[in-house]
């Protein structure tokens, strides 16, 4: 454990010299706006709801795809899980990816995961993965146009599936001023940290009417994080905007 700014401060006077000092206050500073590093009791999951989703997803003005998100509760070993499945395809098919989650339903600890990207082998990105979270161990397979990979990691703490953004962020108990770093393994990426900040709050036109939302930074680059809007009550994803491109919550999948 860390010692707590305040207790930092007690000594920094009789070991640092004055240029030292002011180091560590700005390392001090920079810690605290990291977020808080999130612990498995930490999560909501429980705050989120069965159903289906759907999401444009557009570049500038211009509409170039669809995301369908599934949520349903299920049972696994005697364990509530959510079962989300999410697919994404744009440019008429020319891009088209599903992942399918099945999380521990209160903390969102991933039990395992596939993703399947492209129709055929000869499409550029095509894989298959398969992954297993168990006994302190992240196992499973990469396969690509190239081959297989094995995928084999051991874990000394839980950490939460790197493909999954939304719905993870929407479990995180959020409020204003917050700021959470949450732990993520990643089948291409490997281990990192989501950064995630409550920045405000609005009201948010969707098919079902106005929601009350958080606004929320968040993603894997602290240097370019997406702008999600996330509502409060039920809790899930309405749509997220970077510089790239956009997602928005919509009536139907098309």
């Amino acid at each position: 454990m860390n010692p707590a700014p305040g207790a930092l401060g007690q000594f920094s006077d009789r070991i640092f010299a004055p240029n030292q000092k002011a180091v560590l206050m700005l390392l001090t500073f920079l810690a605290a706006i990291a977020g808080t590093t999130v612990e498995y009791t930490d999560m909501q999951g429980a705050r989120l709801q069965e159903g289906d989703a759907c999401y444009s997803i557009s570049a500038g003005n211009t509409r170039i795809g669809t995301t369908r998100q599934t949520i349903t509760a299920s049972d696994e070993g005697g364990v509530p899980v959510w079962d989300i499945v999410v697919h994404q395809s744009a440019g008429g098919g020319a891009f088209d990816m599903r992942d399918h989650f099945v999380l521990a339903r209160d903390s969102m600890l991933p039990v395992r995961m596939e993703s399947a990207r492209g129709r055929e082998r000869s499409e550029r990105g095509w894989h298959r993965v398969r992954v297993t979270y168990a006994n302190n161990r992240i196992q499973g397979t990469k396969e690509t146009a190239d081959g297989v990979t094995t995928l084999d990691e051991p874990l000394s703490a839980p950490v939460w599936d790197g493909n999954l953004w939304g719905a993870t962020f929407a479990a995180l108990p959020l409020a204003e001023g917050g700021s959470y770093a949450i732990p993520f393994w990643q089948y291409d990426k490997g281990f990192g940290t989501f950064t995630v900040r409550v920045i405000g709050s609005e009201d948010v036109d969707t098919p079902d009417g106005p929601m009350s939302a958080w606004i929320v930074e968040a993603g894997d680059r602290p240097e370019a994080l997406l702008r999600y809007q996330i509502a409060k009550d039920p809790r899930k994803e309405l749509g997220y905007r970077s510089d790239r491109g956009a997602q928005q919550i919509d009536g139907a999948c098309q």
